[in-house]
């Protein structure tokens, strides 16, 4: 069915465009305080305009940017999957709407766990009462991913459902 193929693709397209800027932006976290703001991302964290990388990266960090990373790609093998699917002009002998399902639910898989592992290990960072530690945008792009990832991988997987023969192996 080309519609829910068309749809995936469209859905692929929007997931690789919030993966990729919530992995690459610096406003996941914003720290509010009594006289000066700061905010950070997974790659460096600024204060007062003045951006720097930290020199000691914590391990929680590093599994988000793995996770996000592998989620990414997972993300661009299901939207090059759809669009073999749709344009029809190489025939392979797997389904690329079966292969761009797998490849969505594995990138929603890899989102959740990173998103999943930085919100627990931030959701308590904050120990003064002075200061206002916020989730930011950079942050809900990486979450508003994981719901689209999934309704791509489901229009694609209904896709590949409609075709009848022994294509659908």
């Amino acid at each position: 069915m080309l519609a829910c193929s068309v749809g995936s693709c469209l859905l692929a397209v929007l997931s690789l465009v919030l993966l990729c800027t919530a992995l690459f932006t610096d406003y996941w976290l914003v720290a509010f305080g009594p006289s000066d703001t700061a905010h950070s991302g997974l790659w460096q964290e600024c204060r007062a305009d003045v951006c720097v990388s930290p020199p000691h990266v914590t391990g929680y960090i590093q599994a988000t940017r793995a996770f996000l990373i592998l989620g990414a790609l997972a993300t661009a093998v299901s939207l090059l999957s759809l669009l073999l699917s749709v344009t029809s002009c190489v025939h392979i002998p797997v389904s690329t709407n079966l292969l761009a399902s797998i490849a969505a639910f594995t990138a929603g898989s890899c989102t959740l766990l990173a998103m999943g592992v930085y919100t627990g290990e931030s959701w308590h960072k904050n120990q003064d009462g002075q200061i206002q530690v916020t989730f930011q945008w950079s942050f809900y792009l990486g979450w508003a991913a994981l719901p689209l990832l999934a309704l791509s991988g489901t229009f694609a997987l209904v896709a590949h459902q409609r075709h009848v023969g022994y294509e659908r192996l």
